[in-house]
């Protein structure tokens, strides 16, 4: 275990994984970011299933210990896919259901820049900006390269966030749909057209949703995770946009203190988190 989980962390357990258990997943990816980097995916289960789950993290950059929480949730699922059982039933059922859409790391540029400085780009231009923008606060950076909040720049609700200043928590863009990577997770839910989509940021032990449904019952459960019912205003984040489209989601804020975390703090979130894909599964074979 390190203590920065990194994008190329990442690329090398997933090219491990996609070796090891070919036909089981499938790594694909979506787009390149301003910088170059891949938004990786994993796809997990029966692609012939009529339900989809898509499940995504480090949509911003300091909160990449949900990227390594993720890769471990596939790891396990993948080594105890024909011996593993979760609640009387095997893997092998439960995962003939569905069919999980797993994106580590949504903001592969915005977690260099939080693990690295301005420095781990590769674009001197985008060195440029980032220097100017985030000063000696690179760490806590949450935006892409180019200094927009991801989480903010949908189209449901957009501009309704007060920052203006780019590279700010919270800045939109100039236009919804600006950022590749939004583009990218968008073309990704029209294509699956999933029956759940699972959020994971970062801190304070939370679910946000606007409406409750088995999901958000059912991370409740394995979580012990406070439950946060949103209003009906919106501001131009993923989850507005999914509601709008009548996807059932929910928001996981993972870890305590403030974002990036301590890595030792995996430990304590992997306990709650190990069997998260199994029980998604189950509620879906249930229906």
């Amino acid at each position: 275990m390190s203590s920065r989980y990194s994008y190329r962390d990442m690329k090398r357990d997933l090219r491990k994984l996609s070796q090891k258990y070919q036909g089981l997943i499938k790594v694909f990816w979506l787009t390149k970011t301003a910088d170059g980097n891949r938004v990786y995916g994993i796809r997990l289960g029966n692609p012939a299933a009529s339900k989809n789950v898509v499940i995504q993290a480090s949509m911003h950059g300091r909160e990449w210990l949900n990227t390594e929480l993720l890769i471990c949730m596939v790891k396990r699922c993948c080594r105890r896919f024909r011996i593993g059982r979760y609640h009387g039933k095997g893997y092998q059922e439960l995962f003939g259901e569905v069919c999980f859409w797993i994106l580590p790391m949504v903001n592969p540029d915005g977690v260099a820049v939080s693990q690295y400085g301005a420095e781990g780009l590769r674009s001197l231009r985008l060195q440029k900006l980032v220097k100017k923008l985030a000063g000696k606060e690179a760490k806590f950076w949450k935006a892409n390269a180019r200094g927009v909040d991801l989480n903010r720049n949908y189209s449901t609700g957009f501009g309704a966030s007060s920052a203006k200043r780019r590279g700010s928590a919270e800045y939109a863009g100039k236009t919804p749909f600006s950022e590749r990577e939004t583009r990218a997770l968008v073309k990704l839910v029209l294509k699956v057209k999933p029956q759940a989509v699972l959020n994971y940021h970062e801190t304070g032990h939370l679910i946000y949703y606007k409406n409750d449904s088995r999901l958000v019952q059912t991370v409740h459960a394995l979580t012990g995770y406070r439950l946060c019912k949103e209003g009906q205003e919106c501001n131009g984040n993923f989850g507005d946009w999914l509601t709008e489209r009548g996807i059932d989601w929910c928001t996981l804020e993972t870890c305590v203190k403030v974002a990036p975390v301590c890595e030792k703090q995996l430990f304590y979130e992997w306990k709650r988190h190990r069997d998260m894909l199994p029980a998604i599964a189950e509620m879906f074979c249930q229906v």
